[in-house]
């Protein structure tokens, strides 16, 4: 879907998107479960025809910490919450690309909280849906080492 930079920011920063929440289970997580990814990709191939820009949260219920991730059809490697800064990268009357991009946030994934990757330039595949979900996966796993870690930090800092 082509998009003007200035229509982007603004759609954001009015809500002007289509916003999608899921739930998913750890173990539908940790066995790759697509099933999310998929009903993702249904949502945002149905909001890319209406010309509709995307947002899909896809939370993990019953994680032992709060992580969730979005899929979002954006334009450049920024989350829908700095949508502003895309200014920085192009000019407001410039039309582009929307691309999906995978955000996870967690406060024990890294020093950030936060990390994005491009997933698809248009529409996803099968290994991109594949792909999406190892990642996912993956952020998961480092997110509760890292929880983990910080429980035996703060033991034996008593």
């Amino acid at each position: 879907m082509k998009i003007k930079v200035a229509d982007f920011i603004e759609n954001i920063q009015e809500g002007k998107f289509n916003q999608t929440s899921l739930e998913i289970s750890k173990d539908d997580l940790l066995q790759e479960d697509l099933w999310s990814i998929n009903k993702a990709k249904e949502q945002i191939e149905k909001d890319t025809a209406d010309n509709k820009l995307s947002q899909i949260m896809i939370h993990v219920a019953d994680a032992e910490f709060e992580i969730n991730f979005y899929l979002e059809t954006g334009i450049i490697n920024l989350p829908f919450d700095d949508a502003k800064k895309v200014t920085h990268f192009f000019d407001d009357d410039a039309e582009t690309d929307t691309k999906i991009y995978l955000s996870t946030n967690c406060d024990y994934l890294n020093a950030s909280k936060f990390h994005i990757d491009l997933i698809s330039e248009n529409d996803l595949e099968n290994d991109e849906i594949k792909h999406t979900m190892d990642i996912m996966k993956s952020n998961y796993e480092v997110s509760l080492e890292n929880f983990s870690n910080k429980e035996d930090v703060e033991k034996e800092e008593k």
